[in-house]
């Protein structure tokens, strides 16, 4: 064990000679201080990727996590009739003055008069495919 502690010793004194040295001593802790300062922002700049990419993981665990829990189908009666409005009673070719659309917790209810040339039937095939409708009441009537 003596002879390990001389050794360390030795090292250490070689180690201050080497950084105090009084033609290039300045120099080599100027150069030894840089060297350190680099590694260290290297470090942290590993660690700050590695911390940002966690931190991604762990939201798009959450987005799915919530994505599961709740469902996506949930659209507000509002919303729906819009959407019903727009991608069902516009390319039906049915004149909307004499269709009632209401639509309550996703029931998509059609009242009123529709000509006989089957109007009704491509006005609820149209509604059934829009994303939220859960069933379709034909309160419809011909003219």
């Amino acid at each position: 064990m003596g002879m390990f502690k001389f050794l360390l010793a030795a090292a250490a004194g070689a180690g201050v000679v080497y950084l105090f040295d009084p033609d290039r001593g300045r120099s080599r802790r100027a150069r030894l201080s840089d060297q350190v300062s680099a590694r260290t922002r290297e470090g942290m700049a590993k660690t700050r990727q590695q911390a940002d990419y966690q931190a991604g993981v762990a939201r798009g665990a959450v987005h799915d996590a919530v994505d599961r829990i709740t469902p996506d189908d949930s659209i507000d009666d509002a919303t729906l009739l819009q959407k019903v409005r727009s991608e069902a009673l516009g390319p039906s070719g049915v004149s909307t003055g004499s269709v009632d659309v209401a639509v309550e917790d996703g029931v998509v209810i059609f009242r009123g008069k529709v000509p006989a040339d089957g109007s009704a039937v491509r006005l609820v095939e149209l509604t059934s495919a829009v994303e939220g409708v859960t069933e379709i009441r034909n309160e419809l009537t011909s003219e």
